[in-house]
């Protein structure tokens, strides 16, 4: 049946006597059934709820009215919302991470379907692996995708030091994604989803975790949850088991960083398809963040100085942000030897010598005579 994720909701609400939760989904099923051209009943729609509140209604994704729940001790927010016309998330992966996530939103959108065959659909996706390859971006990638707000925790306004007030906003914070349609994303997941059984926590940790998982089970399937994690090794056994996807987000391979590349320089380079391949191998084995941070110097530096981004640039920082040049080397020559040896090591296969003397302006016989190499 189409719309059943909306029209459930509706009813659940209703039967709850839930106007907050009924406001919101009827909200979406008119942006819905705008986007399929059903204008009539949109109309219908619209009307039926602007004589119950008295207001104009708005498409859900352009409506920046969602009450954001507060912590009640100290009254802060809880969660900071991310409208979907304000996300303009642009992510690069690697090509199975990237069919993982498609899959997973995919599943989603496709929830009618699933829902007319008895099958119900997936919800939950936990994201980990090393810090800076695009979790947090997968997350805005899937609100932005589904035309959902990202409605991202704050860890420093839910977790409390007052006994039981950690549980009770989280509590409070799914409550808020059950009533409302978003994608709900849980960061740094490991600071409330902690292995039990580590001896150095108090037992208030494990009545979190507890209460972790007893909102998870009550997620309904038409609410989604986001969680990523550095730190996957402390997760508890009981959290894995419920989330439907667990995605590892690998270090971006050779493919998805000359897309970076081109990214990242805002294509405002003239670099060839080979030198954006020899590029990315010198690149092998940093994050997406790593690799940002260093071609984003190099066109700062470009830019104050009134010259074209080049390979040498992005190289230069490369040099420096591995850290390969003691304080104390002035000397040129062992300067050249020290970048020579450092792309040498990286591959002898692509930085060969004449592609070494090219990258650090000098001669194929001085970069020969460096290495030893006959």
């Amino acid at each position: 049946m189409k719309y059943s994720i909306e029209i459930g909701k509706i009813v659940e609400g209703a039967l709850k006597h839930d106007q907050l939760k009924v406001t919101n989904y009827t909200k979406q099923l008119i942006t819905k059934l705008e986007e399929d051209g059903e204008k009539i009943a949109a109309n219908k729609f619209s009307k039926l709820l602007s004589a119950q509140i008295n207001g104009t209604i708005t498409p859900m994704d352009s409506s920046k009215i969602l009450t954001i729940p507060l912590d009640g001790e100290s009254r802060t927010a809880l969660a900071d919302i991310v409208y979907f016309e304000d996300n303009d998330a642009n992510i690069i992966l690697s090509k199975t991470n990237n069919e993982r996530i498609n899959e997973f939103v995919l599943n989603y959108k496709c929830a009618d379907k699933l829902s007319s065959a008895g099958i119900d659909i997936s919800n939950t996706i936990l994201l980990y692996g090393p810090p800076g390859c695009g979790k947090t971006g997968c997350a805005y990638f899937i609100a932005k995708e589904l035309h959902l707000p990202l409605v991202i925790a704050r860890l420093d306004s839910m977790i409390s030091s007052y006994l039981g007030t950690t549980s009770k906003n989280i509590r409070i914070l799914f409550e808020f994604a059950q009533k409302v349609p978003c994608v709900l994303f849980l960061d740094e997941f490991d600071a409330i989803a902690k292995a039990r059984d580590d001896t150095n926590e108090l037992g208030e940790l494990k009545r979190v975790v507890n209460t972790l998982l007893q909102n998870v089970d009550m997620l309904n399937n038409d609410s989604i949850l986001v969680a990523a994690t550095n730190h996957e090794q402390l997760l508890d056994s009981a959290v894995w088991r419920r989330f439907d996807y667990k995605v590892k987000i690998e270090l971006p391979d050779t493919e998805s960083i000359i897309k970076m590349i081109d990214l990242f320089t805002n294509s405002s380079n003239d670099l060839s398809d080979k030198e954006k391949y020899e590029l990315a191998i010198a690149f092998g084995g940093l994050s997406g963040a790593d690799i940002k941070e260093i071609i984003t110097k190099a066109l700062r530096d470009s830019i104050l100085k009134d010259e074209k981004l080049n390979k040498i640039k992005i190289y230069d920082e490369i040099f420096i942000f591995n850290n390969i040049i003691p304080l104390n080397c002035s000397n040129d020559k062992s300067v050249l030897q020290i970048k020579t040896k450092f792309l040498r090591d990286v591959n002898k296969d692509v930085f060969s010598l004449q592609v070494i003397a090219d990258i650090l302006g000098s001669s194929k016989t001085t970069i020969q005579r460096l290495t030893k190499v006959e």
